[in-house]
């Protein structure tokens, strides 16, 4: 790393007097022409890491979409209604019409999806069993 950023400073400073020089040789200061050089270089810089951060962060969420679009997709096991019950499993979208093609009768057969619902239960934290109610239960068996 800190032989990168030496490269880059040894860079940014032959420019810059590269500048200077060409600033001089018509017949202006060197040094407004080595600053000139410096400030531009940063200025450039700058603008070249914000295209590039906006071109990444564009580029990730065309990503992100495209991971959602797949994770839209979910997929469902069928039996086609035909004579022969052939089994198939099919992609679903939940927010459009959904059809595939029978394998073996080549028929277009349409899903239908339906929901349930079920009481959620809670999982039992305590496990253990209380040690009186052990002594009435073998009391009662006696």
């Amino acid at each position: 790393m800190f032989i990168k950023l030496f490269i880059q400073l040894i860079t940014l400073t032959s420019l810059s007097t590269l500048a200077g020089f060409l600033f001089s040789s018509l017949s202006l200061n060197f040094f407004i022409g080595f600053f000139v050089a410096t400030v531009c270089q940063f200025l450039f810089y700058y603008a070249y890491a914000n295209v590039l951060e906006i071109y990444v962060a564009l580029k990730n969420k065309g990503l992100e979409n495209e991971r959602l679009k797949q994770l839209s997709y979910q997929s469902i096991q069928v039996t086609c209604p035909c004579h022969k019950q052939i089994k198939d499993v099919i992609p679903v979208k939940l927010n459009t019409s959904n059809y595939y093609k029978c394998k073996d009768c080549q028929k277009t057969v349409s899903i239908l999806i339906s929901s349930e619902t079920a009481i959620a239960t809670e999982p039992i934290i305590n496990t253990e069993v209380d040690p009186l109610i052990l002594e009435k239960i073998k009391n009662a068996n006696s």
